[in-house]
């Protein structure tokens, strides 16, 4: 790995195969941390949060808008019948057991 010399203002040039690798660009944002053995950089991008909460929104809406609608009635039935079924299964499981026994 090739070593780095800070400059004037604790600047530092990154290798060009380092940026190649990780794709930094001019510009770009890096997170550096304390380690137990030195320091770690990582590139990051800045979001706009009302940008982003625009998105999410608009993403929720189509996904919504695609989800088929359910009669509650339906559903209530749908998951009574699955509960009973799941019931017999396991009184069937218990009775074959104790046939065993």
């Amino acid at each position: 790995m090739p070593l780095v010399k800070v400059i004037r203002h604790g600047q530092i040039t990154l290798p060009k195969e380092v940026r190649v690798a990780l794709g930094i660009e001019e510009g770009d944002l890096l997170e550096v941390k304390l380690a137990k053995d030195g320091m770690t950089i990582k590139p990051k991008v800045a979001v706009d949060k009302e940008l982003a909460q625009a998105k999410l929104l608009r993403t929720i809406k189509k996904l919504l808008s695609k989800t088929k609608k359910v009669d509650q009635d339906e559903l209530d039935a749908a998951l009574q019948e699955a509960t009973m079924a799941a019931g017999k299964k396991e009184l069937t499981k218990t009775k074959a057991s104790a046939r065993r026994s």
